[in-house]
């Protein structure tokens, strides 16, 4: 029978990941007619649709007020005059220039909290009213295949905008009235021990055991956790909840020799240590799952009743999902509750020695999450297994207990609290060097299969786990090992495959035949030491199964097109590297393209057009590339100038046109003369450029262009990666990353007319 807990879950799920919402009058009127329909059906159906009911219309309602949040799209890109309030310790993102990061609440009326970053010295602290001039956006992020998309994670983790202080030399800062903030109180309450623990070696570490506070965590340490499954241990879960529960359980259970309540006192202070460790790690959606199952089950043992573990479970799950409906996009949510319900699962109904069970409940979870990482991306490797045998132990009975006791001790005897942090460092160190073992042993695996193969996984899954006697369950493990195996789609023979990627205001093209693969730039670095290569080119990579590059294809040394080419030759395997001028920067020099020959993969022709001019440099040094694929082809400009547009049409007058043209220089009013737009004649046009990008690209001269030219326009910043199939010597499918939309997002309609774009992107 279907539980009322279940549809009301359902509910909250579904609407979560819905592409638009209703209206407050819609919601209204389906509610209420649901609701008197129901009153003509079966007791036992009632419950469940008025629950479904009731849920659906929360979180639509929820969705609605948290999307009125978002920064009004007439106000991105403007200064703006606000006030606001520090709500977290500006984060130091990099040194030369100075720049830091923090949460902020402004004074526009609506606006949720936004993500603040600070350019110069000097930042406010953590509690202090300013005002200045912003520059915000609305929560965005890159859309390609493999990469994180920021955005996503800035809205559902309750963010309405980001941006930065506009001259922070004349912020002012004002007298601050605002009301008591929990976030506050806790960061002023974690800052002095937090301060302290500054002092030793894994003070990162440490910092995140007990606060939750993992951004001093650094990326090689970052990596070897990833690397060893065991990152978990730094995100405060149901272990760490679990620990403390026991904690103050036998703090309790001391308590029954001491007084006659004890055996009240015994889960008391169990959901007291429970709660206040929560609270330190700011209810994470992991704790509050932990902290929900742990009170129905000290409410169980208190009234002498017993609950069922799946009962609690679904209990826990529809709290955390009113707490927050959109916790589903979370990644926490789904390996918090997948990891508990394969335990449940796997362990229902059977008894078994501790020994054993700690011992079967880690190769359980291993199995059973194998679906789930292939869903988010995420790696897997052999080594995590051991590495957790050794690695909880020794973090839930020896450091977490070592940092509890010191943290408790740290105002009456600081000698003793740094001795207890000491062990723990040094435990820590220990530890990271068998992790380091570990890594060593057995690297990372990354697995990309489809979603049809990942429901097979999680069919095979619930098969291995059954009980002992189920005949022959263990075929189940071959559908679970074809998620490792599954091939990656490939073009056939003569077809070719061009994935515009977006790399916000640069420019990566990955092109792929049936047996090779051949980029045309890299994007972007930064100098907080982001780049787009880590970001976005290496998870496509990874994505469409691609462990080397035949060939590397740097335009220009322009940053926008090869500042992110150092960290992606420091990791990925390069056959060919050719460029259209010399980089400084690497050591690997390469091939100048303009003087490289055409070539032949499986069918499909690769030719650089050259200009007749030499010793160009910077845009005009563009490598510009023609691909055919039989009667269809691509062209490639880089950053070309008009000049060199002229020069090309005199050399190629009759080998310029192309189907699909990535427009040169981003669409800028110095490049995509008109007569060159004729000679190339694309039907499809791609500009690369940022979103909003304060260069205004493309531009509305350029726009006017290609829409008399009957061309059709796509945006990166708008669509996301474009991905152009050519098959059997035509242009055969279009596809684009924003075709699927979250309901907070702008809709995109494909295909878009140039004449509905404007300079402002």
């Amino acid at each position: 029978m279907l539980s009322w807990m279940t549809a009301a879950i359902v509910a909250i799920v579904g609407v979560a990941f819905a592409p638009a919402l209703p209206a407050y009058t819609i919601i209204a009127v389906c509610l209420l007619s649901g609701l008197i329909a129901s009153a003509a059906l079966r007791l036992r159906w009632r419950g469940p649709l008025v629950a479904f009911l009731i849920a659906a219309a929360y979180a639509a309602s929820f969705g609605v007020w948290r999307t009125a949040q978002l920064l009004p799209p007439a106000l991105e890109g403007r200064d703006i005059a606000l006030s606001f309030r520090v709500l977290t310790s500006p984060e130091r993102r990099s040194e030369f220039p100075p720049h830091y990061r923090f949460d902020a609440k402004t004074d526009l009326k609506g606006l949720g909290r936004v993500r603040l970053s600070w350019y110069g010295e000097e930042p406010p602290s953590l509690g202090d009213s300013l005002h200045a001039q912003l520059r915000l956006r609305r929560p965005y992020g890159y859309r390609s295949p493999g990469a994180f998309d920021y955005g996503h994670w800035l809205f559902v983790s309750g963010y309405s905008a980001t941006g930065y202080v506009r001259h922070p030399e004349t912020a002012v800062f004002t007298p601050s009235a605002a009301p008591f903030s929990p976030e506050i109180f806790r960061q002023n309450l974690i800052a002095g021990p937090s301060a302290y623990l500054d002092r030793y070696r894994h003070s990162g570490v440490m910092k995140a055991l007990l606060f939750a506070e993992r951004s001093g965590i650094n990326p090689a340490d970052w990596a070897l956790f990833a690397q060893t499954g065991t990152s978990h241990l730094m995100a405060i879960s149901g272990m760490h909840i679990g620990m403390v529960l026991l904690w103050g359980w036998g703090l309790g259970r001391v308590a029954i020799f001491l007084c006659q309540r004890g055996l009240v006192l015994k889960p008391l202070l169990a959901m007291g240590f429970a709660l206040s460790y929560a609270a330190m790690a700011g209810f994470s959606v992991p704790t509050q799952r932990a902290v929900a199952m742990a009170a129905m089950a000290l409410l169980a043992y208190g009234v002498r009743r017993q609950i069922s573990p799946w009962r609690s479970y679904f209990a826990a799950m529809l709290l955390v999902l009113v707490i927050d409906p959109l916790a589903p996009h979370q990644l926490g949510f789904s390996l918090s509750f997948a990891a508990v319900a394969i335990l449940l699962w796997a362990f229902q109904g059977q008894r078994q020695p501790r020994s054993l069970s700690l011992l079967r409940s880690q190769w359980v979870v291993v199995i059973g999450l194998l679906p789930v990482l292939g869903l988010w991306g995420l790696g897997f490797s052999v080594a995590s297994i051991p590495a957790n045998l050794v690695a909880i132990p020794l973090v839930a009975f020896l450091i977490l207990p070592a940092l509890f006791a010191g943290l408790l001790l740290l105002k009456v005897w600081p000698w003793l609290a740094d001795l207890l942090f000491s062990c723990a460092d040094a435990l820590l160190e220990y530890l990271q060097l068998g992790l380091a073992l570990a890594a060593q042993w057995q690297p990372v695996i990354h697995f990309y299969p489809p979603s049809s193969a990942l429901g097979l996984g999680f069919g095979a899954v619930l098969v291995i786990l059954l009980p002992r006697g189920v005949p022959a369950k263990w075929l189940a493990v071959i559908p679970l090992l074809a998620l490792f195996f599954w091939p990656a789609p490939r073009p056939t023979k003569g077809d070719l495959w061009v994935t515009v990627l977006d790399v916000g205001q640069g420019l990566a093209v990955l092109l792929q035949t049936q047996t090779k693969s051949l980029l045309y730039d890299v994007g972007p670095d930064f100098r907080s030491g982001f780049n787009t290569a880590d970001a976005v080119v290496l998870p496509a990579l990874a994505e469409f199964a691609i462990d080397r590059l035949d060939a590397l294809v740097l335009s220009h040394g322009d940053r926008d097109h090869a500042g992110a080419a150092s960290a992606l030759l420091a990791k990925q395997p390069v056959v060919t590297f050719l460029r259209g001028e010399d980089i400084e920067k690497l050591e690997r020099k390469g091939r100048d393209c303009h003087t490289a020959p055409a070539w032949v993969w499986d069918g499909v022709r690769f030719e650089f057009l050259h200009s007749a001019v030499s010793d160009q440099r910077g845009n005009n040094a563009s490598c510009v590339m023609k691909i055919s694929a039989g009667l269809a082809a691509i062209l490639l400009t880089g950053d070309i100038e008009a000049d060199i547009e002229r020069k090309l049409m005199d050399v190629h007058d009759n080998n310029l046109s192309a189907n699909v043209l990535v427009a040169p220089h981003h669409g800028s009013n110095t490049s995509s003369s008109a007569a060159f737009i004729a000679a190339v004649a694309p039907a499809e046009v791609v500009f690369s450029a940022g979103r909003n990008n304060h260069y205004g690209h493309p531009a509305t001269a350029v726009l006017r262009r290609y829409q008399a030219q009957g061309s059709r326009c796509w945006h990166t910043g708008l669509h996301g990666a474009i991905q152009f199939r050519f098959q059997g010597g035509e242009l055969a499918d279009i596809r684009y990353a924003r075709a699927w939309r979250y309901y907070w997002e702008t809709p995109v309609t494909s295909p878009e007319l140039c004449r509905k774009f404007n300079s402002e992107g």
